[in-house]
């Protein structure tokens, strides 16, 4: 007998469609009051030829990501066609486990912050994830966010906007996983602070006002990384950067992922990447 497609299983639907690949816990943080109720009626979505799931290497439980009947649900709710749908380039299982590692880490983050936005007078604007692409005439595609400036190209973990009070923030996500190269100035993290410290002289974030429906005077660059050393360490780094204006390296704050909790996320605790400020700074 076929399942009675509930509000919330539209919902989750849904939530695959905007976020593509999301880890078994992060379903369960996003739709169910515990992982045995979210167990059981994942099972019979899959059952009904709506999601599907995989294993991937260094990940320790399934991901799940959109079946054929999950897309003619999501066309149906956005009265569309699905041929008009983005889907169909994501209905692959991904082959570098690494991508998707990062990939669930970018999803993690965009689930935080829109939790914590719910119980907080600050209102989420928008959430553009890296992987958002556009079609080029030769039919490859080009992601929304890379951008260029000087003779650095890059391509940020995320961008988004809050908006509190009336007043407008834009940010830039980055998510260190504590693999890259920090002290060099042509690979790795400290190539892409100096790419936006350049970004922000050259004022190329405006770009993003169109997207929001805001103006915005500046904007942050978060880092997350695993550990406190290597924060201090990436600190460090920027500081020693000869960049005029030297208050630019403001602009770019970090934090450690611990810390990065839907409760502890508009507290005071980033830290600008510059070390001789020695405040503490909130993001709402």
């Amino acid at each position: 007998m076929e399942a009675q497609i509930t509000a919330r299983d539209v919902a989750i639907i849904l939530d695959l469609y905007t976020y593509r690949y999301l880890s078994f816990s992060q379903l369960a943080r996003l739709h169910f009051p515990s992982r045995a109720t979210a167990y059981q009626r994942l099972r019979k979505l899959k059952r009904e030829g709506l999601v599907k799931t995989f294993n991937a290497p260094a990940i320790p439980e399934r991901i799940f990501h959109l079946d054929t009947a999950g897309v003619k649900l999501v066309a149906a709710e956005l009265d569309t066609e699905v041929a008009e749908l983005s889907w169909y380039r994501y209905s692959k299982t991904p082959k570098d486990y690494y991508y998707l590692r990062h990939f669930l880490a970018i999803n993690d983050f965009r689930i935080l912050i829109t939790q914590a936005c719910v119980e907080t007078p600050i209102t989420l604007l928008g959430f553009i994830p890296e992987y958002i692409g556009e079609k080029t005439r030769e039919g490859h595609v080009k992601k929304y966010l890379r951008d260029s400036v000087k003779d650095y190209s890059h391509t940020p973990d995320a961008v988004f906007a809050l908006e509190k009070d009336g007043n407008a923030a834009l940010f830039f996500l980055e998510i260190d996983r504590g693999l890259e190269t920090v002290s060099d100035p042509e690979k790795g993290f400290l190539k892409c602070a100096v790419f936006y410290l350049h970004y922000f002289v050259a004022r190329k974030y405006e770009r993003y006002e169109a997207d929001f429906g805001t103006s915005f005077k500046s904007f942050r660059a978060l880092v997350i990384t695993p550990s406190e050393k290597r924060l201090q360490h990436m600190r460090e780094a920027v500081t020693n950067v000869e960049f005029t204006p030297a208050q630019a390296k403001r602009f770019l704050w970090g934090t450690v992922e611990e810390k990065a909790t839907k409760h502890l996320l508009f507290e005071s605790i980033w830290v600008s990447m510059d070390v001789s400020d020695e405040r503490t700074h909130k993001i709402g």
